[in-house]
């Protein structure tokens, strides 16, 4: 349905009912005007459709398997609607704009997952698997968004690291301490040789593993054998946080904290010396689709003001390449928008339809 300013519409039995807050006008002779209230309870976000009446009235749905929807790749966040007590996962196109809610709410309520745990999206993108509590019980969760429902892949607390195979048919994890695959199509758990880390990423190709160490990383095969040990000789003190892999499988970025002041590094994989750092750079950054590119989200730099000399906000998206440093600034779509807050993205789903 599409929402217009001054909207007006005829209605039988001379009854009219107004989507707006101005109501609307019954055309007669005698002029006769009805107004009714927009039911805030039902459009908790009117206030920013009156503002933006290009902005749907009503929440966006993903629906799985929709080709306008998939035609591009999506990000993926967490985040609530205004008058919402429950945050739940959406998704968006790279600028932000075209914003879903790939989750109900209604899922979370007994399902509580832990936002620290980064939820991981099949790269078909029907499954994602999420880790939270169920009757205070660890649980690693696998949501089919076709079917909409919740299976329970294993129990099992600490940080689960899920990675999955290109394929979309294995999702790797770890729970209490061990280390699992969990086959989606024959719904089976197998327990692996574990693969000791503080974060693991599975590489492109499906051939070798990305171990996090206290310091440095491990190279190792699929079966768990190491390859290479790579240590970057940081003081024991600092703490490697943040982890993130370019979709290449070329850079590892992350960062260090416990010093003065926080630092962002990437490395190159293949050649891991640490040669690029910036203080304190490093929060919102992910790796964009396109080769040796990074995306920051965060906001517009303190100072601006608007044509009244008031200070404006709004979210924006810098793009760098950072080989020659050289950026480009983009402004957020849709911020706001329902009131929802700014983009903090998990990652970028459904990379295939880059190439596209």
């Amino acid at each position: 349905m599409t929402f217009l300013k001054n909207y007006s519409v005829f209605c039988a039995l001379s009854v009219c009912f107004s989507l707006l807050l101005s109501g609307c006008s019954e055309p007669s002779s005698q002029s006769t005007t009805n107004t009714t209230a927009v039911d805030v309870a039902k459009y908790p976000w009117a206030k920013e459709h009156k503002n933006h009446p290009e902005w749907p009235l009503e929440i966006r749905e993903e629906v799985y398997g929709d080709a306008d929807t998939f035609s591009t790749p999506r990000l993926m966040f967490w985040n609530k609607y205004k008058g919402s007590e429950v945050r739940t996962l959406w998704s968006s196109k790279l600028d932000g704009s075209d914003r879903r809610r790939i989750i109900p709410e209604e899922v979370f309520i007994q399902f509580r997952p832990v936002g620290l745990h980064k939820p991981a999206r099949s790269p078909d993108n029907r499954y994602i698997a999420i880790s939270g509590y169920i009757n205070d019980r660890a649980t690693r969760q696998l949501y089919d968004t076709k079917e909409k429902k919740l299976t329970t892949m294993s129990g099992g607390g600490g940080h689960p690291s899920f990675n999955w195979t290109s394929d979309s048919d294995n999702v790797i994890f770890y729970a209490n301490g061990k280390h699992y695959n969990y086959n989606v199509s024959k719904a089976t758990l197998t327990q692996r040789k574990i693969i000791y880390s503080d974060e693991l990423f599975l590489l492109p190709g499906d051939k070798e593993f990305l171990a996090i160490k206290h310091d440095g990383f491990w190279i190792h095969k699929f079966n768990g054998e190491v390859v290479r040990k790579v240590n970057f000789g940081f003081p024991r003190k600092w703490r490697m946080k943040n982890h993130r892999i370019s979709p290449d499988g070329k850079y590892l970025a992350f960062m260090t904290h416990a010093r003065p002041k926080a630092h962002f590094h990437w490395v190159n994989i293949a050649n891991p010396e640490i040669e690029h750092s910036e203080k304190g750079e490093g929060n919102g950054v992910i790796f964009s689709l396109d080769e040796d590119v990074t995306l920051k989200f965060g906001y517009n730099p303190r100072g601006e003001v608007d044509e009244n000399n008031k200070p404006v906000t709004y979210s924006i998206i810098t793009q760098t390449n950072i080989l020659t440093g050289e950026q480009q600034v983009i402004r957020t779509k849709e911020m706001r928008m329902w009131g929802l807050r700014s983009i903090a993205p998990i990652a970028i789903t459904n990379q295939k339809a880059q190439s596209n």
